[in-house]
């Protein structure tokens, strides 16, 4: 491993995913982990990082002083930011290029995606990652791309649209056997923390994959180890789909889909999928499945502990 990275500098880290990133770098030897927050940010998230050593910076993407001042002494940069365009393009830009005036030696955009380098891959949303790699590559900058599909939190959650366990629907477009790679957020993290300080996976895009998925697959594991029944709805085809993400309002502007439902866009598709995984580059990393991620979820080591109702489940 690198011993020359020692102090990283991480951006997004008191979001959903990016407090799995910090407890994952942190969990690392030798790593003093740098989180940058907003002005005025303050809670629980801060406080219960705070007795393990991090060091807080103020600062803002769209406040170039105050990146430069954060980015002094730091070795390595991850970012896990997400957002509108200036956030996600124009503030990791900013990010890049400080981070190149500052000689940092390795540099990891927030991808944690499907693969964007399908032109057919969710569409506007992916053209952010595809423009933010360029301009990495371009820079010169020693920097890793790390892809691993979609979130199991969000692809097997109603944010997706298409569980809702709550309820008891699948709501799909196509056949529902097509294939889409997920991964937990937690082993998400944990493959960038052995990157970053990797000198292997230096100019490298890697790509790990928890598990691979169907929608019908899915709801049958769920119907398995719960003995409930799901209702499932198909809503068309994948190009009825593409029609409805494209719809335009009468006034002539496009509905803002969420990125959720423009990666599955493209998963239904049977675009960007991850076809060279790096799994077996970092064996000690051991992903978690589908089953054991719904079995975590509703706390059901088997069938026989569906006897709760859907309702009065966590």
């Amino acid at each position: 491993m690198d011993t020359d990275i020692t102090h990283v500098l991480l951006v997004g880290g008191t979001g959903r995913f990016g407090g799995r990133l910090a407890s994952a770098l942190l969990a690392r030897p030798g790593i003093h982990l740098h989180v940058l927050v907003r002005p005025g940010t303050h809670g629980d998230a801060l406080a219960g990082l705070a007795e393990h050593g991090v060091t807080w910076v103020r600062g803002s993407l769209d406040d170039m002083r105050s990146l430069d001042s954060a980015l002094e002494g730091v070795d390595a940069v991850v970012s896990a930011v997400d957002g509108a365009p200036e956030v996600r393009v124009e503030g990791q830009l900013r990010l890049l290029d400080s981070a190149r005036r500052h000689g940092v030696i390795r540099f990891i955009p927030s991808d944690y995606s499907l693969d964007y380098a399908d032109p057919e891959s969710g569409g506007a949303f992916m053209d952010a990652h595809r423009q933010v790699a360029d301009a990495v590559v371009r820079s010169g900058v020693p920097h890793s791309f790390v892809l691993c599909g979609a979130f199991m939190e969000t692809a097997l959650s109603p944010r997706a649209q298409v569980f809702d366990f709550e309820r008891g629907v699948v709501s799909y477009w196509g056949t529902g056997d097509e294939p889409f790679d997920v991964t937990s957020m937690a082993d998400a993290a944990r493959w960038v923390a052995e990157v970053v300080v990797d000198p292997r996976a230096t100019g490298r895009r890697l790509e790990f994959v928890g598990d691979v998925a169907t929608v019908n697959g899915v709801a049958a594991l769920y119907e398995e180890l719960t003995g409930h029944v799901l209702r499932r709805v198909c809503k068309g085809g994948v190009e009825d789909l593409r029609r409805q993400l494209a719809r335009v309002r009468p006034e002539g502007v496009t509905v803002q889909q969420p990125s959720a439902s423009l990666a599955l866009l493209a998963q239904l598709a049977g675009k960007g999928r991850l076809r060279e995984p790096a799994n077996a580059e970092y064996p000690r990393l051991r992903p978690v499945s589908v089953r054991a991620f719904l079995q975590s979820r509703w706390m059901l080591p088997s069938a026989a502990s569906a006897a709760l109702p859907l309702a009065s489940q966590p």
